[in-house]
């Protein structure tokens, strides 16, 4: 019996452009559903997404930039 030895493509190399344009719709929506599923239960929804990170931004200028 032939022994079949399957190796994973190097890097991101094998990443073809044409077949992520070819998919990105679902890309999108996948996206799309794993943001909304990720911040469901946030009273901001997905808008939190966007600010939490720019309030851990100010505090860090703040708290650093004091530092300085």
């Amino acid at each position: 019996m032939p022994v079949i030895v399957i190796e994973p493509s190097r890097g991101w190399v094998a990443v073809k452009l044409k077949e992520l344009w070819e998919y990105r719709e679902l890309l999108y929506f996948l996206t799309w559903r794993d943001i909304r599923v990720r911040y469901k239960q946030t009273a901001l929804g997905a808008a939190w997404a966007i600010i939490q990170p720019f309030f851990s931004m100010v505090v860090f200028s703040i708290f650093f930039g004091r530092l300085a």
